[in-house]
């Protein structure tokens, strides 16, 4: 039948991997390599690409632009 697994043989790696990642939080600590992989994650980077998107949201116009337009800038 569908649900019988008996000829299914467990590998203890693997079990032992899923029990590790399962209870991870049980284990976690702020060490300076967590610190700089948070910072990066919520300050830095959302930072940047805050920063590239409002700087090129207005920089190319796209819309109704005829052949030998020029993209760049506000239309006239």
């Amino acid at each position: 039948m569908a649900g019988h697994h008996g000829s299914l043989k467990t590998d203890p790696a693997v079990e032992n991997f899923n029990l590790w990642r399962e209870q991870h939080y049980l284990r976690f600590r702020w060490i300076p390599a967590n610190v700089k992989a948070a910072i990066l994650g919520m300050v830095v980077f959302p930072t940047v690409l805050y920063t590239a998107v409002n700087y090129t949201t207005s920089r190319w116009s796209w819309n109704a632009k005829l052949k030998g337009q020029p993209l760049a800038g506000k239309p006239e």
